[in-house]
């Protein structure tokens, strides 16, 4: 069961990826929306929560993966719980938002936003520790959401990128580290065929 968590982690991550390339994609082509009023901001707003949901599904999968070593232990678990409940707290103000047609419940989001850096910092330095999936998955775990704003200063929308080069090392890391369905051990080798004389 773990492996197939550990997958679906990797393809959670893949779409989390490739939505946060597109939101920042969408956003140079039109910009963040303050208020929703027309087609493009609901779109954007629509592929922040896709980016969102694919986030969760990969802190879920690198938590199956690495809860696995003995290195990870509690603050690990501690690490991931911290950056899926941010995730979560920011998936439900932006779908408030969405909702009320302006931006809204900004202490809410700001309050997921503290929980989503908390938490990745925290699950990153652990997953330099645990040292099951490669060291720069740690290191962007750990400066990717804290740069994010200093991107957005200098390009808007420009966490996206590195929210997507984040979550997009994850997936390749968990999807190169799950195991494939058919383990050597379950096909029978060709020389162990016995062949019966006619």
């Amino acid at each position: 069961m773990s492996s197939n968590v550990v997958r679906w982690g990797g393809v959670a991550g893949l779409l989390a990826a490739a939505m946060w390339l597109l939101s920042f994609i969408l956003i140079q082509l039109t910009s963040l929306p303050r208020v929703f009023e027309s087609f493009s901001d609901y779109l954007i707003e629509v592929v922040l929560l896709v980016g969102y949901a694919g986030t969760i599904g990969a802190i879920v999968g690198l938590h199956a993966l690495q809860s696995q070593s003995g290195r990870y232990g509690r603050l690990g678990a501690v690490g991931s719980l911290l950056t899926l409940i941010g995730y979560a707290i920011v998936f439900v103000a932006t779908t408030g938002s969405m909702l009320q047609g302006s931006q809204a419940l900004l202490s809410v989001r700001i309050t997921g936003g503290i929980a989503v850096l908390l938490g990745s910092v925290l699950l990153g330095a652990i997953t330099l520790y645990a040292r099951v999936v490669p060291w720069w998955c740690g290191v962007l775990l750990i400066v990717a959401f804290p740069l994010g704003d200093f991107s957005n200063a200098i390009v808007s929308g420009g966490e996206g990128v590195l929210l997507g080069l984040r979550w997009g090392s994850v997936a390749y890391a968990l999807l190169r580290s799950a195991p494939n369905r058919a383990q050597p051990s379950d096909a029978v080798p060709a020389s162990a065929v016995a062949v019966r004389p006619r």
